[in-house]
């Protein structure tokens, strides 16, 4: 009989994979991920002379959390540098492994 992470590992791919993957282009490849989460969130600014005042720093930070096959990509990208997602650059921010799979969070500070 076989153990419980053996049949998990199998369900990623007969049902994780297949019940929820998207197709996105990740630095000019088409890639399967699997979305986990996106926010987009409104930074700290003060008005002044009628405006918001945050150029140092954008005023939304955008992130994006996705799965996406260690098999598939190989090897894990580096925390700092920049990847290209859908088009759009964004620094990634962490890389984990888990069972066979990255999970990659970026982010992108927007003006």
């Amino acid at each position: 009989m076989t153990d419980f992470l053996e049949e998990a590992l199998a369900d990623i791919d007969s049902v994780f994979f297949q019940e929820f993957v998207e197709q996105h282009k990740i630095d000019g490849k088409p890639f399967d991920v699997v979305p986990y989460e996106m926010t987009l969130k409104e930074r700290k600014a003060h008005w002044e002379a009628g405006a918001k005042q945050n150029f140092d720093q954008g005023l939304y930070l955008s992130t994006k959390q996705f799965f996406i096959r260690k098999e598939d990509y190989g090897t894990a990208p580096k925390v700092g540098k920049l990847m290209e997602y859908d088009g759009i650059c964004y620094t990634i921010r962490s890389c984990q492994t888990e069972h066979g799979l990255y999970l990659v969070e970026l982010e992108r500070v927007r003006q």
